[in-house]
């Protein structure tokens, strides 16, 4: 792990603090938060939320994730921000609240009905 400044949240830290908010985040108010340009490194700090036992949905259009939901979010909170002196951040650029997939204008999976065929010898 690296060595931080005492004080100054991390990059997983600053992606727990904006999902603390609860409810489903999308990527831009995600970056818009943090301040953190890279956005294809999300991924990896999801994962380090998990491997700290955060409980993080993704919510996809295909394979394009749109946003993240924290599910367990009290109990993140209380193991990961509170001891440091961490709060949660309002999000910065948020106009209206995602309760839904359907808000992220997110796509859901067409059912593909299966073909049945009948092999013969």
């Amino acid at each position: 792990m690296a060595r931080i400044k005492s004080g100054q949240p991390i990059r997983s830290e600053r992606l727990l603090m904006a999902l603390g908010n609860g409810g489903i985040i999308s990527l831009k108010e995600i970056e818009d938060t943090m301040g953190y340009s890279n956005m294809y490194r999300i991924s990896a700090e999801v994962y380090c939320l998990k491997l700290n036992g955060c409980v993080i949905k993704s919510h996809k259009t295909g394979r394009k994730v749109t946003g993240y939901e924290l599910i367990n979010t009290q109990e993140a909170i209380d193991k990961l921000l509170t001891p440091r002196g961490l709060s949660v951040v309002s999000i910065t650029s948020r106009d209206s609240n995602i309760s839904k997939l359907q808000d992220l204008n997110a796509e859901e999976a067409p059912v593909v009905e299966d073909e049945v065929v009948e092999v013969t010898e």
